[in-house]
């Protein structure tokens, strides 16, 4: 690829950014969510309301929800259903990898396995680790908790999305996200950058899987050969979402709900699960939980190349509606909520933190 044709479809990759909504920065996006989110503060009696949404788990900014915690919980519940997930205890980097060997060592846990930090959104930090040495790179890398996970191949993976009014017998599924991992083909003479820059959709995050590849950006893929672009079924890592609504049945909601309820004071939330076939998920059978996201995780279905930015505010103001009211419920029955200087502090020391984080496969 010359380099003027380079510049083009790196121009080109600009403008698809720009007229589609999907990849408008979040300053943008969420100025309308962040209005009517101080319109239901307002109806509501409360900024801090979201914060007694889940008053049985860690509440937090964006990232304030050990992954650790929850999970550690629903696998006691249901261990059939999550990945098994251990808190990689230390400070420095020396601690965490005799951490780690011993917890691989305790439960036999095989690479390939999954390190990422135990505080997080939008896949951040998420790495899939193949060797003992990416382990070690890892580890010496991050200043943040880590966590180790066992490797779910699924190879398919959903955000199913759950809510319950806390004075409701049951759950609901509010939303299902269909995720899709794209992947370049090789035509044996095409480097892996040319590639990239050559797929329409792939261009769009060139910059990140370049960045994510570049020891690789050189390499010719071979003819036929298929080349993942991302491991972390997550929208800013790369990740296409679609609206999943089709997966939803009576047996998922039934399932979904048995397993949040071994959350005590879960009401609200989504559950990254991988699984084998669509037929699997849609009886409620055979798939496996990755992590479990509080309140200020969205119903990622919004962000189908299809949909519409109108439709997806619709969804969000619907979701923060829901947000406030089961937040509202359950301050009527005392649940607590955070100071303004534990949530700032909170969000600070997160910052600095993800400032370390590796980049995300």
């Amino acid at each position: 690829m010359s380099p003027l044709e380079k510049i083009r479809r790196r121009v080109c990759a600009r403008w698809l950014r720009t007229v589609r909504w999907e990849f408008w920065p979040p300053y943008i996006f969420y100025v309308p969510v962040a209005f009517n989110y101080v319109r239901l503060a307002i109806r509501h009696g409360g900024l801090k309301l979201p914060f007694c949404t889940n008053p049985g788990t860690i509440n937090g900014l964006q990232a304030g929800e050990s992954k650790a915690f929850s999970l550690g919980r629903l696998f006691q519940h249901a261990p059939e259903f999550v990945a098994q997930t251990w808190l990689i205890a230390g400070s420095s980097p020396d601690e965490k990898i005799t951490s780690l060997l011993k917890t691989i060592k305790a439960h036999e846990v095989t690479c390939p396995f999954i390190l990422k930090p135990d505080c997080g959104n939008r896949g951040s930090g998420v790495k899939v680790i193949k060797t003992f040495a990416a382990a070690e790179e890892y580890l010496s890398a991050i200043e943040a908790p880590v966590i180790l996970q066992r490797y779910a191949p699924g190879p398919l993976e959903a955000g199913v999305f759950y809510y319950r009014l806390p004075d409701a017998k049951n759950g609901q599924l509010f939303a299902i996200t269909k995720k899709v991992f794209p992947r370049v083909i090789g035509d044996g003479q095409s480097t892996l950058e040319e590639l990239i820059w050559r797929d329409e959709r792939a261009s769009i995050t060139g910059k990140k899987f370049c960045r994510r590849f570049a020891r690789d950006l050189n390499h010719v893929v071979s003819a036929g050969a298929e080349w993942p672009l991302v491991n972390a079924g997550n929208h800013a890592q790369g990740c296409i979402f679609y609206d999943g609504g089709p997966l939803a049945t009576d047996a998922l909601a039934e399932r979904i709900d048995q397993i949040a309820k071994g959350l005590e004071g879960f009401y609200f939330g989504r559950f990254d699960v991988r699984y084998p076939a669509e037929a699997d998920l849609k009886a409620g059978r055979n798939f496996t939980i990755l992590e479990v996201n509080g309140f200020a995780s969205e119903a990622t279905s919004i962000y189908d190349p299809g949909n519409s930015v109108f439709s997806a505010y619709r969804t969000l103001f619907h979701q923060w509606d829901l947000v406030f009211t089961i937040g509202a419920q359950n301050r009527q029955r005392n649940a607590p909520s955070p100071s303004w200087s534990s949530l700032w502090q909170r969000a600070r020391s997160y910052r600095r933190e993800r400032a370390t984080h590796p980049l995300a496969d």
